[in-house]
């Protein structure tokens, strides 16, 4: 994982816990000025490292301090207050927003907003542009040479934006398949910009390059990694590779890619994967265990063979001719 991303979600909870302190302060400033016994009793208390230095018996002032503390819950619910309102309340309450637990060890909250990051910084430099669902037109399917395929592109698109509506992380994988210029890019894309938008952390580019990143790394000293991304697309919230079958084929990348595949199968995690490729030379180019996961795990999507991005490209030049 990169040092930088760890830098950024470390600063990002010492933030929390600042914000959380100011807070707190906030409220019991609140408090104080609207609820006077609960003031007394708050001064009361700020002396108890006094009573214990003049040596007052220190069972005593733990069991006097309970009660004023009870005295104080049962004074914030009578004022419609809950009755842990004056508590500092930490974002993470495993490392109470310091970042770090079990003898200096990074939370596992400062692993994930890093993690976050990390994948953030990978999808803003990818090739991909982002599409959206406003832009998939049906108009392509209504003309007479293509009309027949009108209610099943329909469909898909219907399904594809269900799925982006309800994404979770128990969402089912997905598998476009079918000629290019087809939409299998576009529809996964428009995905993602939905998903985006619930937060979720999202890795996309093309298999080449993410296998290509993954090689690259692998063969690098260990200590002069800045990222890890293999890493990161097997922990990312979802995850999109586009253009199976276009990457450098090797003993590694197959290796690579069942490891991928396989490994977010069983952590229950989706991913979107488009190819070109039909099912007979996915068989005939990938090993078995990897076609089996993808048939029989993965929601197979096949795109009708309609040349959208022809279409598109025609209208453009007529529309250009005209004027």
């Amino acid at each position: 994982m990169s040092q930088t991303a760890f830098q950024r979600a470390l600063q990002e909870v010492s933030d929390r816990r600042i914000r959380a302190q100011k807070m707190q302060e906030d409220r019991c400033q609140e408090i104080e000025e609207k609820i006077p016994e609960i003031a007394e009793i708050n001064r009361t208390l700020s002396q108890t490292i006094f009573r214990i230095m003049n040596g007052e018996d220190f069972e005593t002032i733990k069991k006097q301090n309970l009660q004023a503390q009870q005295i104080c819950r049962d004074k914030l619910k009578e004022h419609h207050y809950p009755g842990d309102y004056l508590d500092l309340h930490y974002t993470c309450p495993a490392c109470c927003d310091t970042g770090y637990v079990n003898n200096g060890e990074y939370c596992e909250c400062v692993k994930k907003l890093a993690s976050d990051y990390a994948a953030d910084d990978m999808h803003k430099i990818s090739q991909i542009q982002l599409c959206s669902f406003a832009d998939f037109s049906l108009s392509y399917y209504q003309e007479p040479e293509t009309s027949k395929y009108y209610a099943y592109v329909s469909q898909i698109l219907k399904f594809c934006q269900d799925y982006a509506a309800n994404f979770s992380l128990d969402s089912q994988s997905l598998l476009f398949w079918g000629e290019p210029g087809t939409g299998k890019t576009h529809l996964s894309l428009a995905i993602v910009t939905e998903v985006l938008k619930k937060g979720n952390t999202i890795i996309y580019d093309s298999i080449g390059n993410l296998l290509s990143k993954v090689e690259k790394e692998h063969f690098q000293k260990q200590e002069t990694l800045e990222t890890d991304t293999l890493q990161l697309l097997l922990d990312t919230d979802l995850l999109v590779m586009d253009d199976l079958g276009t990457e450098f084929q090797s003993s590694f990348s197959l290796s690579a890619l069942y490891t991928i595949i396989n490994t977010r199968i069983n952590r229950h995690l989706p991913t979107i994967i488009s190819t070109n490729l039909e099912p007979e030379e996915m068989t005939e180019m990938y090993q078995s265990r990897i076609t089996s996961r993808l048939f029989k795990v993965y929601q197979t999507i096949k795109l009708v063979n309609v040349d959208v991005r022809k279409k598109k490209s025609e209208k453009n030049n007529l529309t250009m001719h005209f004027e």
